[in-house]
């Protein structure tokens, strides 16, 4: 129930947000109060233009807009700062924590870091230079400098001071503390339960655990977010190649690595770049998907190839026997397109980016996306085959055409499927596979005997 409740506010401040985004702050204010930043940045990025999107951030209080920036998708990032002053974006960036701060300039233009870094506060402007250095990829780029460090001379009573005046409240965490030695180096750690439970007199040093999980700066992010979930830590320490302690990694982020990584291995493995969103423009979609499908014809070219070498056509079977060996490319291209859609909805119902006030305009989307391949492999095919058949056009157009329709109906297909069987209550991940691949290759085999029997007769 509570999920089905943000879903429907969600869509509430969607449409206030386009009735009253021209009536100024008050009305975007008070559309979004109470609504969780990422709930926000969802809309932005999901339901409104870039404009629109840049007009409703522009009213958003100060430490709200930072929070929602915080929370936004790399591509929702370019847009909304791409026109933002320096100044502007430099006081949200005083706002957020480092790492965030750190992503968001990740997507700015090199030109203008300089500039906007003038406009933060010194330290936090050190601590984004320091992380901005580091490879996105790694521990580096993945973890925050703010974490709360501890001497092993220091009194158990007097860290509980620090944290209980505030002087720790810069820190990410202060679940997790970690032991430093003089010059820096990680020397252990120690929970906060461990601190309430020692006797306040003790050294830090006496209770701690000198046996450490810790990482390198160096290392790849995805393998710190493993070590942390196979370790169940809801932190763990980055040190430099001198072993000097210089920030930590924290679970959420480590999540958000294997959520990111898995989808995408996951679309990467049904033929379409890993950076495809449901939310992209058509011309992005298209520039996503359309290389796997490249191949996919290149190698049906070929199999048609190796089939009429193996039977050749004799005189009496005519142009009907030569395009029957084009029949698994159809099957191919289509079936391609049909995994590419069902991949990405999958992953949209997975990840909260396909919701019930989406359901249109998302499988438009992809309907859109189909079309576009379908002309694209159309226009590729159709003179290559007519060279391959010695000339004859009316085979090329034959497979073209049934092309084009093959892998428009196979991308309105497996979005229905998808979204149907997500409708009714089942796994569109269990559905869309096998339903999806047997609607697919049945109906391209119709389309495809049809067409050419309409044009060759």
């Amino acid at each position: 129930m509570a999920r089905v409740r943000r879903r429907e506010m969600r869509q509430q401040v969607l449409q206030t947000l386009r009735d009253q985004i021209e009536q100024g702050k008050g009305a975007v204010l008070a559309a979004t109060e109470g609504l969780h930043p990422a709930d926000i940045a969802d809309v932005l990025w999901m339901d409104l233009s870039a404009s629109e999107a840049r007009a409703a951030f522009r009213t958003l209080p100060a430490e709200i807009a930072a929070e929602v920036l915080a929370e936004a998708e790399p591509q929702l990032i370019q847009r909304l700062t791409e026109k933002m002053p320096p100044e502007e974006l430099g006081g949200l960036l005083n706002q957020i924590s480092a790492d965030d701060g750190a992503d968001i300039l990740e997507e700015v233009e090199e030109s203008r870091r300089q500039d906007i870094l003038s406009f933060v506060e010194p330290k936090d402007a050190s601590d984004l230079r320091q992380l901005s250095a580091y490879d996105p990829e790694t521990a580096g780029g993945l973890m925050t400098t703010e974490f709360v460090a501890v001497s092993s001379a220091e009194k158990i009573g007097d860290v509980l001071k620090r944290i209980k005046r505030g002087d720790v409240e810069h820190a990410e965490t202060i679940s997790t503390l970690y032991l430093v030695g003089p010059q820096g180096h990680l020397q252990g750690v120690i929970s906060a339960r461990e601190l309430l439970e020692a006797n306040i007199h003790q050294e830090v040093g006496e209770v701690s655990n000198p046996d450490v999980i810790s990482a390198r700066t160096d290392e790849d992010q995805e393998e710190i977010a493993r070590r942390i979930l196979h370790y169940n830590l809801s932190t763990i320490p980055v040190s430099d190649a001198r072993g000097v302690l210089v920030g930590i990694v924290t679970s959420d982020d480590a999540l958000e690595v294997l959520e990111e990584e898995g989808s995408e291995d996951a679309l990467l493995l049904a033929g379409a770049s890993g950076e495809t969103e449901v939310g992209e423009s058509l011309w992005l979609r298209v520039v996503h998907r359309a290389p796997m499908l490249l191949i996919t014809v290149l190698a049906g070219l070929g199999m048609s190839r190796v089939m009429n070498h193996f039977a050749p056509s004799s005189g009496g079977e005519g142009n009907w026997f030569t395009i029957l060996s084009y029949i698994p490319m159809v099957l191919a291209l289509s079936g391609t397109v049909g995994t590419q859609t069902s991949a990405i909805l999958v992953r949209g119902f997975a990840v909260g980016q396909v919701t019930s006030g989406r359901r249109i305009k998302v499988f438009l989307g992809e309907l859109q996306v189909g079309v576009a391949l379908g002309a694209l492999s159309c226009v590729i095919a159709t003179p290559a085959v007519s060279l391959l058949a010695g000339g004859n056009w009316e085979i090329g157009t034959s497979l073209g055409l049934a092309l084009f329709l093959a892998m428009s109906w196979a991308a309105m297909a497996s979005a229905s499927i998808a979204m149907g069987s997500e409708a009714v209550g089942l796994d569109p991940a269990l559905v869309s596979g096998p339903v999806m691949i047997a609607v697919s290759d049945l109906s391209s085999v119709l389309l495809f005997f049809g067409v050419a029997r309409i044009l060759l007769g």
